[in-house]
């Protein structure tokens, strides 16, 4: 090939591309190391609504909404300076007003030489696939809010209906020691009942109450104490470890709450006995407390399911059934989640759990 043929290929190489570029159906920008624009392709231009014209020699970085520029500038860098590539979205609003969700994809620009020359960024508009997530997020809530609905109705018909005919029974009887008896079987079951109503309450508002803080360790110092007492004779191994933890202000009532229904959990997944451990650690942001079980495990389904409302795999509500209400994880998960914090779950069938709990040391203000 000559030379005049030659630069005429790459001529019409570079053409070719800057033409692809130009039209590619994505926001492409780049930019020089000084986080300059260098292109800005139409797609861009509709996106942002301004020609480029405008923006070639402007920062990239006030494309970028004041909360996300901190993000994008460290990704920008991390590309020029060690030609990593990564992702991270931002809001934004277009030229009618509105909100938008992009996605951007971020890489370095290397030239032959292996000299890193500038950044490109990739945009697109995921506001749609946001929206049907979110679309299907409140379908799977309101079937959700159904399932609750309906094993509220079933239990509170199971217990109330025992309580009525225990009622009308004791008031067609004369016989006043038969009224007792009926008055001791009603009682338990209103208490069941109320401990239902206190349990849901605790998964709406369970949040953090400033004037219940206590150290974290005489918390779980606490939990220990009690946590050996219900083990006792039921062939349980009970074992706490504790690194060596500062003074950690955390909100008694509701960490405690959390806990006992997790180790209540672990408990009955070894009814033919097994090993009980809590582990707690801290640094300068979170709270970290483990509880693992050698017990049954728990398989993929259970464990997608486990902090829904009244799921449980102790079987159906009854009125003889105090205690598989299907209430104790998602209460925790409610608790959890308003403290701002999270719960997580390893385990597989027939080898132990752990659950992992952590809480921030900055809670959310409360709304009590």
């Amino acid at each position: 090939m000559t030379q005049t043929s030659a630069t005429a290929h790459w001529t019409e190489r570079e053409s070719y591309y800057r033409d692809v570029c130009s039209q590619i159906g994505v926001a492409l920008i780049t930019t020089d190391t000084e986080l300059r624009i260098r292109s800005w392709n139409a797609a861009a231009a509709r996106m942002f609504g301004a020609a480029s014209e405008r923006m070639l020699g402007t920062s990239i970085l006030s494309i970028v909404p004041g909360e996300r520029r901190a993000v994008a500038e460290r990704m920008l860098h991390r590309a020029l300076d060690l030609g990593e590539g990564s992702e991270f979205e931002f809001e934004h609003r277009d030229v009618s007003g509105q909100r938008r969700e992009l996605a951007v994809a971020i890489a370095p620009i290397i030239v032959d030489s292996g000299e890193r020359i500038g950044a490109s960024l990739c945009l697109r508009d995921i506001t749609r696939r946001i929206d049907l997530q979110s679309e299907l997020d409140e379908s799977r809530k309101m079937a959700a809010l159904g399932e609750m609905a309906g094993a509220i109705a079933h239990h509170f018909n199971n217990v109330l209906g025992g309580v009525v005919t225990s009622i009308d029974y004791a008031i067609e009887s004369q016989d006043v020691a038969l009224t007792q008896r009926m008055l001791k079987q009603v009682s338990p079951a209103l208490m069941r009942t109320t401990a239902l109503v206190n349990g849901l309450l605790a998964f709406a508002e369970g949040g953090p109450r400033a004037d219940d803080l206590a150290d974290l360790t005489e918390v779980l110092n606490e939990l220990a104490d009690e946590t050996e007492l219900i083990v006792a004779g039921r062939g349980i191994k009970f074992s706490m470890t504790l690194a060596k933890l500062p003074v950690t202000p955390v909100p008694r009532m509701q960490l405690l709450t959390v806990l006992r229904n997790i180790i209540q959990n672990a408990i009955e997944a070894m009814p033919e006995g097994g090993s009980l451990r809590i582990g707690a650690s801290t640094d300068e942001r979170i709270v970290t407390v483990s509880v693992s079980d050698t017990g049954c495990g728990i398989d993929d389904l259970t464990r997608s399911r486990m902090f829904e409302p009244f799921w449980t795999t102790k079987g159906v509500l009854s009125a003889s059934s105090g205690r598989a209400t299907g209430l104790g994880l998602a209460i925790a998960h409610g608790i959890i989640q308003r403290m701002g914090g999270g719960i997580s779950v390893e385990s597989e069938p027939s080898r132990g759990a752990t659950f992992t709990v952590t809480v921030p040391l900055r809670l959310p203000a409360s709304n009590c």
